[in-house]
């Protein structure tokens, strides 16, 4: 039975599963570009007395010990060692996508007693915001950033990969946009089996858009393509991501930045413009084990937690649900709204601003969703200015706008920092630190909910990790 074929009211879920030859080899079938799907049919017709029908294409992804369960390793244990430790056939676990009838979720030995977790839609956060008047555009970004300084020290971000997790980059536009061709690392790009475009020649839209905030600030690094907002699970034409396309498209991102290395930049800067809009699109209530938009312990926090054990930099944006304009995709709700891997501990968290640094109106606040790390957002950052020019209203070109942008705003300030400030040196929590010790603070007493510790600085930022003097 295919996904599509499922009946009425079947509910997709991430199921752990033993280690089986079947899962191993579906995993690195994906890995090397084939499609998963001949070893999963294999592994779903010995496992059809189970109460869930297996989503062949999905395949598998392992999740090594368990998602509570984490190695102990370093940002200097990439490659040999990674290998050693993270080997596929070391994973005792995976997860597979399966359709459950709810009721089989309540039965105590479903899935032979082993855990499931919400695999839940997920959209952009560039669902545009009622404000969308231009407050400035990318000159006074620049200035207000002061990228003069850091480009008078080389920080232009050379030697730096950034992965742009969004919806696809068109790099022809960019080009146009920016006035130079910028590096696009096509080999180490990943564009999900369902898609058909190619690495930097997806559709203008919001990808496109968070890649000129990078570039804006940061013209050197070297762009990798994740168009993971426009996987879907295989036949659900409804679905435009969900949390498992995601974990696919990691697994390969990890796997080439730690384990092989075949990403050979000394720094890898992770931008996250996307997030799940409303606690309705858990399948799961509240205090369930296996919800993902308040659970720490959710799979998907492995996979961060590995890209950032080894050194890489994972910045997030956190939402347009705020109180006073909200997005129409919040449905009025306002309060914990920042959820998921957007209130993870390890990942930077991204408020909005107008270039005069005031708080952009659907700039989502704090605390984050009751069971996560309340106080986020961390900083702040520029947004609601006219740089890509991706979109065109009734007016003109309309902004680039949302936390969307001022999260690539900040991707790329890490990104010129790195320049000069490798993993090596300052991990990602010491990054973090750093950036929210030298912002601008704003807002009050800080940190605060609306802004976090304040406004980017990452000239300041650059005094403090001596590399600027």
């Amino acid at each position: 039975m295919k996904p599509w074929e499922m009946p009425t009211g079947y509910v997709r879920v991430l199921a752990q599963r033993n280690q089986h030859d079947t899962l191993v080899q579906a995993a690195n079938d994906m890995l090397e570009g084939r499609s998963p799907a001949e070893q999963m049919r294999v592994y779903a017709d010995a496992n059809a007395k189970h109460d869930f029908v297996v989503d062949t294409e999905f395949g598998a992804v392992p999740i090594w010990d368990g998602a509570d369960r984490r190695p102990a390793i370093s940002v200097i244990d990439r490659g040999k060692k990674a290998r050693s430790l993270l080997a596929l056939d070391k994973s005792r676990k995976f997860l597979i996508r399966a359709y459950v009838a709810p009721a089989s979720l309540a039965k105590s030995n479903f899935n032979d007693g082993e855990p499931v977790w919400s695999d839940p839609d997920l959209s952009s956060n560039y669902a545009l915001p009622p404000a969308n008047q231009a407050t400035g555009d990318t000159h006074q970004v620049r200035q207000d950033l002061d990228t003069t300084t850091l480009q008078d020290n080389g920080l232009y971000g050379g030697g730096v990969a950034v992965a742009i997790v969004d919806t696809g980059i068109c790099r022809p536009h960019l080009a146009k946009r920016l006035g130079f061709n910028p590096a696009l690392d096509v080999g180490n790009s990943w564009t999900p089996p369902t898609l058909a475009t190619t690495p930097g020649l997806n559709r203008i839209g919001h990808g496109t858009m968070c890649a000129y905030g990078v570039l804006a600030i940061a013209p050197n690094v070297a762009l990798l393509d994740y168009p993971l907002l426009l996987g879907r699970p295989a036949g659900e034409h409804t679905v435009s991501a969900t949390i498992g396309e995601m974990m696919r498209g990691y697994l390969v991102l990890i796997w080439r930045w730690a384990i092989i290395g075949s990403i050979s930049q000394s720094a890898l800067v992770v931008n996250n413009s996307w997030g799940i809009f409303h606690p309705s699109l858990d399948e799961f209530p509240a205090n369930d084990p296996r919800r993902y938009i308040d659970n720490p312990n959710h799979p998907f926090a492995l996979y961060i937690w590995l890209l950032t054990a080894f050194g890489a930099d994972v910045v997030f944006a956190a939402g347009n649900c705020g109180n006073g304009c909200p997005s129409a995709v919040c449905l009025q709700r306002t309060a914990g709204m920042i959820m998921g891997a957007n209130a993870y501990d390890d990942v930077l968290t991204l408020a909005g601003c107008d270039i005069h640094d005031v708080r952009v109106c659907y700039s989502s606040q704090g605390p984050a969703i009751a069971g996560m790390p309340p106080q986020k957002p961390d900083i702040t950052a520029y947004t609601q200015f006219l740089g890509s020019k991706v979109l065109r209203g009734p007016r003109g070109f309309e902004p680039d706008t949302g936390t969307s942008t001022s999260c690539a705003i900040a991707s790329g300030c890490i990104a010129a920092l790195r320049t000069r400030q490798p993993p090596t040196a300052t991990d990602p929590a010491a990054m973090i630190a750093v950036l929210q010790a030298t912002a601008l603070p704003a807002g009050g007493a800080v940190p605060n909910y609306d802004y976090g510790y304040g406004v980017v600085r990452p000239v300041a930022a650059g005094r403090s990790l001596g590399i600027i003097p």
